[in-house]
């Protein structure tokens, strides 16, 4: 039996399917059911008890959001990673404000999906990274005051220099600090350095909460 139990929720059979054989080989992951629909995920969700859920989005009358929410709300330790083929910044956030930990895009490569499901497991808010760059820009441009004339979201009128934009772009798209260091061509100490002045300027604690803010303040600009 694997270590991650995994319940997956999708109105389409041939996805579902799909997603089983995909997860077979990895013995770490242990597909515990499959449901069609929010309404049924949501009863599913006590009888399995699953670590993790895999969720599609628009699912009949009760979407995955709702049902997300509903999970959440009574079984807390769940873990839900919605898997859609949406790419607007207000789906994503619609999906982290119910309580999803991951949002993954159905043409992400099985190596991306199968390390969301391992972060989220862990504990990780994980975006796909493919959206995160434009979150990430809305986000400074935000913060500097100039997204339809809004007031910076930072605390005291502070800024993020060019360079911590930069860092707080590459660690949205999932780089540790090592592969930032590289990429920068700056130390890992210096990086470190940024990343603490970041989430200062931000009022966070730490990479999964960062992304947070980044969906929350995206969230205020629709």
């Amino acid at each position: 039996m694997g270590d991650i139990r995994l319940l997956i929720v999708d109105d389409h059979a041939m996805i579902r399917e799909g997603l089983v054989v995909m997860l077979k080989p990895y013995q770490d992951i242990e597909v515990v059911g499959t449901c069609t629909g929010g309404a049924e995920a949501a009863e599913a969700a006590g009888h399995y008890q699953p670590d993790v859920i895999l969720m599609d989005i628009k699912m009949g009358e009760v979407s995955g959001i709702e049902a997300c929410a509903r999970i959440v709300a009574g079984f807390p330790r769940i873990k839900v990673i919605c898997l859609t083929i949406y790419e607007d910044a207000e789906s994503v956030r619609m999906a982290l404000q119910a309580g999803a930990t991951g949002y993954m895009l159905k043409q992400a490569s099985q190596e991306k999906l199968v390390e969301c499901i391992h972060r989220v497991y862990h504990g990780d808010i994980v975006i796909d990274p493919s959206l995160m760059g434009q979150l990430v820009n809305d986000y400074t441009r935000l913060a500097q005051g100039v997204v339809k004339g809004r007031p910076s979201p930072l605390a005291d009128g502070q800024e993020l220099t060019p360079r911590e934009e930069e860092v707080l772009n590459y660690l949205s798209l999932g780089l540790t600090n090592k592969e930032i260091s590289s990429r920068t061509h700056l130390a890992v100490d210096t990086v470190k350095t940024h990343l603490r002045n970041i989430y200062r300027k931000m009022g966070v604690k730490n990479r999964s909460q960062a992304i947070t803010e980044i969906m929350r303040q995206r969230g205020r600009m629709v």
